[in-house]
């Protein structure tokens, strides 16, 4: 273990806790997963123990504190079994929770793992015909969500199998610790200083001045009105014309309450939606991409009128046909972003196979769901519907027109 890992987890929690979700006095909280485990995984209790802390001196009574466990061995059998009623009972019950609290106005937090290989050997429809009935649960309580209903995040989960698929080239005891090393980089958390207080402090601070320079660069963007965004590089060649009345965002969102949060942990990305018709050429994914617990790699698209036209991809190429099927807008793009400065994460070279992490290191785009907090104004077609997002990232160098 890290020598120094309980002061810097401490100060992880509190960042969680004070910068990603604001928790509110009173509040109470939900920690959960609803995006590949459908529930927090075993091995994120240390974090989960770190964040009631944390909560609790925010203003959180300890038994206010709820969290819904995952089971991978379930989700398997599930999808084995195609015990698709069982598993939508499943991921009901769990919406129906999260709806509660949402309504209630309380806070929710998603500690997301990764677990690339949890249903290797599963058939591609299965694994897609999982992440389809999750997201027909889960997609009304994220659209409450990005409507401002109550004040969440996202924040990685390190565990043992996702640390053995990022570092397979290190020692077994060497894995989780470089993990780990590489979650706290990226979310501002430094080696401890003078104390414990002084890590925490200064990790906050670093978080404070980082949001102030996203948004700078964000209202810069706003003014200067751009039509289109172009990305190039090997294999990319992909033109998308931007709405009006787009808007570019960052993870920094209000409630309608006026509670300021920041949804995802870490956060370096500036974001908006393409109209849904425009984009034009060809795009070639620099990582792989985690669906529903099954890695698809080598990723090639292209795009006409909006559309996807042609797919192709080096591994589990079927499953990428039925993430394509999932729905009419599953093959046009919801989101386009811009990292604007070099990230550790993206130092680093590392393949993270997390959604979150391999999409901060890199400009990207998204097919599938925009955000509609991204469009203002009459056009309103403009904006893609999907039951998905899926963020793609891209070694692509950015002209804005």
């Amino acid at each position: 273990m890290l020598p120094d890992f309980a002061p810097r987890l401490r100060a992880f929690a509190e960042v969680i806790v004070r910068i990603g979700l604001n928790h509110q006095p009173g509040q109470r909280l939900l920690i959960a997963e609803p995006y590949e485990l459908q529930g927090v995984a075993r091995s994120a209790e240390v974090i989960v123990d770190e964040v009631r802390a944390a909560a609790s001196g925010a203003g959180c009574v300890p038994a206010a504190v709820e969290i819904i466990w995952g089971d991978s061995q379930q989700l398997r059998d599930f999808a084995a079994r195609q015990d698709w009623r069982g598993f939508a009972r499943l991921v009901e019950k769990h919406a129906v929770t999260m709806r509660q609290y949402v309504s209630n106005g309380d806070a929710l937090l998603f500690l997301q793992g990764s677990q690339p290989t949890l249903l290797d050997g599963v058939a591609a429809e299965q694994v897609a015909e999982l992440r389809r009935i999750g997201w027909e649960y889960f997609g009304p309580v994220a659209q409450m969500l990005m409507n401002g209903a109550t004040n969440w995040t996202v924040a990685p989960a390190p565990s043992p199998e996702w640390a053995q698929a990022v570092y397979d080239d290190l020692t077994e005891p060497q894995r989780l610790d470089a993990l780990w090393s590489e979650v706290f980089a990226a979310c501002r958390i430094g080696l401890t200083p003078t104390g414990a207080n002084a890590l925490t402090a200064d990790a906050l601070a670093a978080w404070r001045t980082h949001l102030a320079g996203l948004r700078l660069t964000r209202d810069q963007l706003n003014a200067q009105r751009h039509r289109t965004v172009r990305f190039q590089g090997d294999g990319t060649d992909l033109t998308v014309t931007l709405p009006a009345g787009h808007v570019w965002c960052t993870a920094q969102l209000t409630t309608r309450t006026g509670v300021e949060f920041v949804a995802n942990l870490p956060t370096e990305e500036i974001f908006t939606l393409p109209g849904r018709d425009s984009a034009h050429g060809k795009v070639r994914v620099a990582r792989p991409v985690n669906f529903g617990g099954v890695e698809i790699a080598g990723i090639e698209l292209e795009f006409k009128a909006g559309q996807v036209t042609a797919a192709a991809a080096r591994r589990n190429a079927p499953l990428l046909e039925q993430l394509l099927a999932t729905d009419e807008g599953a093959v046009r793009l919801g989101e386009v972003a811009l990292v604007p400065h070099p990230t550790s994460l993206g130092r680093s070279g590392r393949l993270f196979r997390h959604a979150l992490l391999d999409e901060n290191t890199a400009n990207h785009i998204a097919l599938g769901e925009s955000y509609g907090f991204c469009l203002k104004g009459p056009d309103r077609g403009a904006a893609n519907r999907s039951l998905i997002h899926v963020d793609l990232p891209l070694d692509a160098r950015v002209t804005l027109g």
